[in-house]
């Protein structure tokens, strides 16, 4: 297995990206086509990076990153691993590669936004305004185990919530990280 910089990876390596994505995140909010999915790759690799796992030609998994803040922030957008690749570690070791590459490019913070519209976190189905920062507090997962565990085990913490981000009662969780001080 090899962490690839997918922005030098044959065409048929940047179009299994986009399958992952597709049948992935194909709904409710992510990519429906093959197409649109294609596009996101090219978009992320125009304006940021992606790294990808790949062993014998395969693309088992890759994430991307895009810059914000002239660069001292850059997003996690997005991670995926293949269904049959999961539980092994390869999430860990593409968002330790994120957050090398992202360090390198002069990032001080990494961050992503982990949606849950399914309604599998505490935060899904309330009134988030009425007291946002106890929300945050009190987050748990429902028994799904939503992402926000993942990447709180890799020393995200939760920096700040978009209610309804996702429709009604169906929020976006922003998740943060520090990679460099100074």
């Amino acid at each position: 297995m090899e962490l690839v910089d997918l922005a030098t990876q044959p065409e048929s390596v940047r179009d299994q990206a986009a399958r992952l994505l597709h049948q992935r995140f194909n709904h409710p909010i992510g990519w429906p086509s093959f197409a649109a999915a294609r596009e996101e790759v090219a978009q992320i690799l125009r304006a940021g990076f992606a790294r990808g796992l790949l062993e014998d030609s395969i693309l088992l998994g890759w994430i991307g990153g895009l810059p914000e803040y002239d660069g001292r922030v850059w997003e996690l957008h997005p991670l995926v691993v293949r269904e049959e690749s999961e539980r092994r570690g390869l999430g860990t070791v593409l968002v330790a590669g994120f957050e090398a590459e992202a360090a390198s490019r002069g990032a001080f913070t990494v961050t992503l936004g982990t949606d849950d519209d399914a309604g599998i976190t505490s935060l899904a189905d309330i009134d988030l305004y009425a007291d946002i920062p106890r929300h945050i507090a009190e987050l748990r997962d429902l028994g799904h185990n939503h992402p926000f565990l993942f990447y709180r085990k890799l020393g995200y913490v939760v920096t700040g919530v978009m209610p309804d981000a996702n429709g009604p009662g169906r929020p976006d969780i922003y998740m943060s990280k520090p990679v460099r001080r100074g």
